[in-house]
């Protein structure tokens, strides 16, 4: 059986080199006057350090590859407070921070209607249970600016090409416009096939899609094992951590992820998961002939770095590396392709991470051990009881969000309490709760006259119509926890991740400057010659010597 489904993979490998010889044309050395192609290179949960620590390790034509041959910016970060990817996502492509673009958080509580929103799935919850409606579709609506999709489109309407495919929504919905919803092509590992959104897809229009996901990849993948890749002695947490971890892994793909779960739940994050959607990113290419002329297509591909086997418990657990040592292979075949289909003289890379590593689980290591854990349930249950005590039985706690309590206004004026000193005196109770090490009234961060970088920070997160009256900001190492059980790290100041561009016209450079990664956005619309998003206030970064 086993035999069997080798072979059936390496004639598929063959019908995709021949794929690609047959398409592939003449691309010269001629470089093009603007990028024909601006790939994203996203992965979901990647830090400088992990990259440092394998890199000796990787072969040439991956990572390597773009470190040496691209800039690379040595310290590129975005803005911390929480740790929704999709927040991040959506600077890196609107140029312009939360408190301009408007997705504070994975779920708010709008101020005017006291619904729930979720980021990507909207006014999707329950009104009784408060659980996300399942069969909620994704929307990209809840972005207040444009996007680098949408400025693109504003030039060449619907003759340029922009596809966003990986694992999550959240990381990928951003890169296209808020106005006309560019396709997004995501693994449903419920049903372990390709999940397209925004995208009609039959024999006439993108049939290839659905012949690609007839091809049952996914299930293929599930007769494989995942042990690792290399002499496990070699790897870090072998060398540096012996006591943290058991010899060696092996995991069946066909066990879900957790002894529960979706079927196909364990190829997300595992190298399988990023080895089908390498093979998708470059059949979309080929099928759908991206960069081939003077105007400018966008691919964002996600990448995932986050084991879904097990826990993360370490910022380089074997797990991980050996994820990492496998996306090298990845990525050297997709540039390859590229190469071959468009040439890299005509493509822009840009290479970066969701976001950093956080959130590790407790470990016998003292070294990354979280401090404690601050409940926001609990906290917002003992405010309300203070509340009461002044001024009668009500709940004047409206809601609450990671970082963020939520109060009833129209109760304060129906009480006829002052809403200042509500705000003020539950923002002082607040802070006295072990593990809080501010609670700051929201509105008042743009009139507060300080230099401290925490409360810059605050203030480029804040939104006054979503973001909760009050703010949170915990201790170095506390976690808020959720009612699910999430512990939710919040990191301070700034969050830290790899961000490289390598490509057409970019030289061979390590910029020492630091960087927003709201600088990322103005950098690629100056090169591909269109306009800022409308909320963008980066600065571009000059690569073009």
């Amino acid at each position: 059986m086993r035999r069997r489904i080798y072979m059936m993979l390496l004639m598929l490998l063959v019908s995709v080199v021949g794929l690609i010889a047959q398409r592939t044309v003449q691309t010269g050395d001629i470089t093009s006057e603007k990028p024909r192609l601006v790939l994203w290179l996203v992965v979901d949960n990647l830090s400088n350090e992990q990259l440092r620590i394998v890199l000796p390790r990787l072969g040439n034509d991956g990572f390597k590859r773009l470190l040496n041959g691209g800039t690379q910016m040595s310290y590129a970060y975005y803005d911390a407070g929480g740790n929704y990817a999709g927040k991040n996502m959506a600077t890196l492509f609107t140029g312009a921070p939360a408190a301009t673009h408007g997705i504070v958080g994975e779920q708010w509580i709008d101020h005017y209607s006291n619904h729930r929103i979720h980021a990507i799935f909207g006014d999707a919850f329950d009104k009784n249970s408060g659980s996300l409606d399942s069969a909620a579709s994704v929307c990209n609506g809840q972005l207040f600016c444009s996007t680098i999709g949408n400025q693109i489109r504003r030039i060449y309407n619907d003759k340029a090409k922009m596809y966003a495919i990986g694992f999550h929504p959240e990381n990928l919905l951003w890169s296209s416009g808020t106005q006309v919803p560019e396709p997004v092509i995501w693994f449903d590992a419920s049903k372990g096939r390709l999940r397209t959104e925004n995208l009609q897809v039959d024999s006439v229009n993108h049939g290839w899609i659905a012949e690609f996901n007839d091809k049952k990849l996914p299930d293929l993948y599930l007769d494989k094992i995942w042990a690792p890749s290399q002499d496990i002695s070699t790897y870090h947490i072998s060398k540096f951590f012996p006591g943290e971890k058991q010899s060696s892994f092996y995991y069946p793909m066909k066990q879900p992820a957790g002894g529960k779960g979706y079927k196909y739940q364990r190829l997300v994050g595992s190298p399988y998961g990023n080895s089908l959607i390498r093979d998708f990113a470059t059949a979309l290419l080929l099928m759908e002939d991206m960069g081939k002329d003077d105007i400018p297509d966008m691919l964002t591909i996600e990448f995932s770095l986050t084991p879904s086997v097990c826990a993360k418990k370490q910022p380089l657990d074997a797990e991980s590396e050996d994820l990492l040592l496998h996306l090298d292979g990845s990525i050297a075949s997709l540039l390859k392709a590229i190469d071959q289909h468009i040439g890299m003289q005509n493509t822009l890379v840009v290479f970066t991470a969701a976001q950093s590593v956080h959130d590790l689980q407790s470990t016998t290591s003292q070294h990354w051990e979280p401090k404690g854990v601050v409940s926001m349930k609990r906290a917002t249950a003992i405010l309300n009881l203070y509340l009461m005590a002044k001024h009668g039985q009500a709940q004047w706690v409206k809601n609450y969000a990671p970082g963020a309590i939520y109060l009833d206004r129209e109760l304060a004026n129906e009480r006829k309490v002052q809403w200042d000193s509500l705000l003020v005196e539950s923002a002082d109770f607040l802070a006295q709760i072990k593990g809080i090490e501010r609670a700051i009234v929201a509105r008042d961060l743009d009139l507060m006259d300080s230099d401290m970088p925490i409360v810059q920070m605050l203030r480029r997160n804040y939104h006054p119509r979503r973001s909760g009256d009050i703010v949170l900001y915990l201790q170095p190492g506390w976690a808020d926890e959720m009612d699910d059980g999430r512990q939710i790290q919040q990191l301070w100041v700034v969050e830290p991740v790899p961000l490289v561009f390598y490509g057409w016209r970019v030289p061979h450079a390590l910029e020492y400057e630091e960087h927003n990664m709201i600088d990322v956005a103005p950098t690629v619309t100056r090169l591909i010659g269109v306009a800022n998003p409308d909320g963008c206030s980066g600065s571009a970064i000059h690569l073009i010597k």
